[in-house]
């Protein structure tokens, strides 16, 4: 099969990633393998190390797979579906950007930002003092009350906002 430009440099650079933190050859093997296609552990097996299902050394070889993808699926660079007996692994949306930043200018995006750590910051800040109210310390007639609790819940519904753009960006 004939790779396009960008598989191409994709491939040269898998290695010399810095912000995905891949570990070791086999991770750039499967990462460089799933740019092209989803792909099945077992398939993933026949395509890195060259062996069919019932050679001999593909269980230990399968084995080595599984693990590395389950690294990998910890970082949230691969993930895979749910539901169904063969389950494809792909690459998440966070690793195909970070895969097209290879050898650019910008830096390596992270699954949370440092405005998604500010806001995550902000909600637990302002959740201290509306927990006091609760514990009694203030009186909920004071007039700056509200404006607490409408900033909080506010910045409540950012943050999980955000939560969910992360979560969404791995899977």
């Amino acid at each position: 099969m004939k790779e396009s430009g960008f598989e191409k440099r994709v491939r040269r650079g898998v290695s010399q990633l810095r912000g995905l933190d891949i570990a070791d050859e086999l991770q750039v093997e499967i990462v460089s393998e799933l740019i092209e296609r989803k792909l099945t552990g077992v398939e993933i097996v026949q395509r890195v190390y060259g062996l069919g299902r019932y050679e001999e050394g593909f269980n230990s070889c399968y084995t080595r797979t599984r693990r590395a993808l389950k690294r990998l699926e910890s970082k949230g660079l691969v993930a895979t579906s749910v539901l169904g007996k063969e389950k494809p692994y792909r690459l998440t949306d966070i690793a195909a950007i970070n895969l097209a930043r290879i050898g650019g200018e910008r830096e390596q995006t992270g699954i949370v930002s440092r405005s998604d750590l500010l806001f995550y910051l902000a909600t637990f800040v302002l959740a201290a003092p509306i927990a006091s109210i609760g514990a009694g310390l203030w009186r909920p007639e004071d007039p700056w009350i509200a404006g607490l609790y409408a900033c909080f819940f506010y910045l409540l519904g950012v943050s999980t906002s955000r939560v969910t753009q992360a979560v969404r960006r791995v899977l």
